[in-house]
Parts: C-alpha cells; structure tokens; sequence
C-alpha cells in the first residue's frame, strides 16, 4: 500500500540548518512533523505535494530579535515576518517584556481591545495558545517593564533597592518556570538606563538556574560601544550565563570601522570560554522611538554619536500621522527652527511613541558582521505606523539576495545556518532550527536564485518575492507565493520540543 504524507516536497535541494552544503532530498510531513527526508516513492500519496524543483528547502527562519509582542495578537497574519520566511519570533527584545502588563507597550501603540488580559508570562503564552498567529512566538522577559513595575512607576532615575530587585528575580523566575528563553535589557532606554551594572547582575542571577541566556541593547552603540560590550560581558560572566549582543552595529559617523575592535572584543570573550555571540539586521539604518535618539543627544550635527536630521524619517507618529515618511529635517525647514528643537517638538506634539528610522551605519560595517561565524539574524523589526523600517518585511530575502547572490559576502548555507539552527542552539528551542527526521515542520521554500527584497523606505510595506511557500507546524501559511490566513503558530518554550 503507497505512503501518505500530509505533505510531500519533491525535488528541491535541502539546507538541514547545520551550515552543511545543500543535498537533493524530498520532505515528507505528517502531522506538525518531518517524516522522512530522502527519496520517496513515485507512488506516494499526500493532501498537498509541493514541486521543489530548482529550489531550495531549509528549516523556517527564526527571528532572534523581535519586537511582536502585541502585534502577533493584534494582526495575527504578522504578514511582514511569515511572508519573508519567519516561522518563529523571539519577542521580548530590549527590555520590553509583557510582565507587568501595564508596561508593555514600549515599542508602538496597538488597539488595546484586541488583547486579552495577563498577569504572568504563563498567562501570556496561554494567550498566544488561545489567540495563535501565523508563527511561533518564544519570549525573552524585559528588563525594563520588570524595573517599572518594581519602582512603581515613581522616581526611575535611581539604583533600585533590595526589595525592587526581589520582586523583579520573582517575576522572572516566574516566567522562566513558564518557558521564557532569557532576560533581555535595553541601556539607552527607560527605565533601564538607570540600572546600574550590579543591579542587572542580581535580578539576572536566576537566569543562571535554568540555562536560559541574557540578550542586551548595550548601553552605547557609538562612541562608547566598547564599554557597553565590556559590560554586557561582564553581566554575563559574573550571573553566570550566556550572552546575546543585539545588533551589532557602531552608530554615527565617527564610530564606522569600530567593529573590529568589538568582533575582537566577542573573539577574546569566546577564547575566555564564555559563550557570547550578537544578532544583526543587514540595513545601514535603525530604527527606534525619536524620544530615546533625543534623550541621548543624538540628533543633530555635532557630537561623535550625532545623526543629523535629514537622516531621521518619521515611521510612526501617533498624534500626527501625516508627519509619517517627512524627516525631521523637513519638519526643521518648515518651522525654521534646528534639528534638536524640531524633535523635541515632534514629541511633544506628536506623541512619545513616535518611531523613526535614521541612517546611522557604514555598509561596510554591515557585510562584516555578517561574515562573522558569531552573527545570527534578527529582523528588530517594528511594524507600527505607515512607514516602518523596511526590515519588517525584507531582512532575510535581502541577506539571501543582496549578501549572499550577488554579493558573496556569506554562502548559502552559513546564512541558512545563521537563520536557522544556529538560534535554535543558541535560544535552546528543540525540535527547531533543523530539518531532520521527527523535527517539527516549520519549513521555508525559495528560489535561491530570484528571491528578492522588494520593502523600500518609501515603500516598505511590500512582501518578498522568490519565496513561494512557508510552512509553520506543517501547516502552509504561504502556499504559491499567497498568505493562506491559518493560524498555525504556537507559544514556544525554552527547552521544550513541541
């Protein structure tokens, strides 16, 4: 009697996830499983058979660094991730966690009506079970909404004290008991840039406890890049756990080619034997609230870590939405006033949630940290507003396009590696990452030789093209190139294969 799969995947040329080179093989799914991988029969039978010829298969991307809290409840399509490849996103970056909930929203304003109501991060994956999107979600627990909700929302601009950092060790032993894969912190921002390193060392000591890492945005991405990194390995070491570095970059002008002195930073640290790698987005711009480049005194023309305003674009503007896609140049020239007083002036006017996008970054800066074997991939994006940073929609098919097609900055296989199995370890997300028989099926099938990144700045909303199939828990949520609208996902806990 023939086989039956759910699904077959015949002819395409298979990337495990490993950074092996890629093999011819046929998939076979049953269930949210890989059945077999290698020749199956002509005769075979399955619910759906994908034609893989001339394309490739590997494990669907994971996206290390993202900022989809809400918004995975809020537009469960999360069409921007799973139409690039992204099968599962690791929320929580930053230090904007979930818990407590009244803090979470740091990173964008969302209709709050669409979001059921939690108290703990278990009730939080609970609600991604009850609620699923298109993708997987995995959580890191955020420093910061933790240190608001410790003080209390009164006076931040201060060490907190015993009993704040008691309270804090309890919710994330809380949330590590319920799956969370880390603690995450974000040193530019409020109210963590008041934290001392001491007292992250505490809070982060129960990390320690249960094998789950510590993810930072360091204290400073220019000028001081060097000391933010020796202290996020410093926090490490003394709580006893493994760092993430997010985005590696060197922010301003000035700062370009710093790099290297930080990749060296990471390569001491690892012959140390302490486990620490970064994460990056292949785009000479960031993207972050306006309120923070200002409170760090980085918009303008002076200064080693200063943007001007041309280089700042209006992505989300709450108050203000038909500010979105100007500078705050543009806004500068109209009100005939410098850059700095036209941003204090977007904020005040427009909202403290303003996102923006600025142009801070040397491309050459870009392809090495891509090169480096300590790099994996995260996309940071925020999908809020009309005119997001096109990372939200483009980072993985502009790494397989731009960095890997036609420039040769990595091969094929090291970014499917980059995407794929090396967070699976890294994040300690079993059954993930690798394409092996009895692996859960969240796969991805492109044309290795046509996917391409279409998002602008001008116009970022747009999905890949080359990118024909996606499938999360063996169910396909892009089938022939279209979002198929199934909620597949699933809440995903750290060290647990299901």
């Amino acid at each position: 009697m023939p086989e039956h799969y759910d699904v077959i995947i015949r002819g395409g040329t298979v990337y495990d996830g490993s950074g092996a080179a890629g093999v011819a093989a046929d998939l076979g799914v049953r269930g949210d499983r890989i059945a077999t991988v290698g020749a199956i029969a002509e005769d075979a039978t399955a619910g759906e058979v994908v034609d893989a010829s001339g394309l490739a298969v590997t494990p669907g991307f994971i996206d290390v660094h993202a900022h989809d809290d809400t918004l995975v409840l809020v537009e469960p399509d999360v069409t921007g991730k799973v139409m690039q490849g992204v099968t599962t996103v690791i929320n929580g970056n930053c230090g904007a966690g979930v818990v407590p909930a009244k803090f979470s929203r740091r990173f964008g304003e969302v209709d709050g009506s669409k979001i059921p109501e939690w108290e703990t991060y278990g009730g939080y994956l609970d609600a991604i079970a009850q609620q699923p999107p298109s993708q997987n979600v995995a959580t890191l627990v955020g420093f910061g909404t933790m240190r608001a909700g410790a003080l209390g929302g009164g006076k931040i601009e201060r060490p907190a004290t015993a009993d704040e950092i008691a309270q804090m060790q309890s919710w994330l032993r809380e949330a590590l008991q319920a799956g969370a894969v880390g603690m995450s912190t974000g040193l530019i921002y409020e109210p963590d840039r008041y934290s001392t390193t001491d007292e992250i060392v505490e809070v982060a000591k129960p990390l320690a406890e249960y094998g789950a890492l510590y993810a930072s945005h360091v204290r400073g991405e220019g000028a001081t890049l060097l000391d933010a990194h020796a202290e996020a390995m410093e926090i490490g070491r003394r709580a006893g756990v493994r760092v993430q570095i997010s985005h590696h970059k060197a922010s301003g002008r000035a700062n370009w080619g710093r790099i290297r002195d930080s990749i060296a930073q990471i390569e001491e640290a690892r012959a140390r034997g302490e486990d620490v790698t970064c994460d990056q987005y292949p785009y000479t711009a960031g993207s972050t609230r306006l309120f923070a480049l200002v409170q760090n005194g980085r918009v303008g023309d002076s200064g080693a870590d200063a943007i001007p305003g041309s280089d700042i674009l209006l992505a989300m503007v709450p108050q203000h939405t038909e500010w979105e896609g100007k500078s705050v140049a543009d806004l500068a020239d109209e009100w005939d006033v410098p850059d700095e007083q036209a941003a204090q002036r977007i904020i005040d006017e427009g909202g403290s949630g303003t996102i923006v996008v600025q142009f801070a970054m040397d491309e050459a800066d870009v392809r090495t940290i891509l090169a480096h074997p300590t790099t994996m991939i995260g996309t940071d994006g925020l999908g809020f507003g009309s005119r997001p940073h096109p990372r939200h929609y483009g980072s993985y098919p502009r790494i397989l396009g731009k960095y890997v097609r036609e420039e040769g900055v990595i091969t094929l296989e090291d970014a499917i590696w980059k995407m794929t199995g090396f967070p699976a370890t890294k994040f300690d997300l079993p059954g993930r990452g690798f394409i092996r028989e009895g692996a859960i099926a969240d796969l991805v099938v492109f044309n290795p030789d046509t996917v391409t990144e279409v998002s602008t700045y001008e116009d970022p909303r747009r999905t890949p093209i080359g990118m024909p199939w996606v499938f999360v828990n063996g169910e396909a949520i892009v089938r022939l190139g279209q979002h198929t609208h199934r909620r597949a996902g699933r809440p995903v806990r750290r060290g647990v294969d299901a």
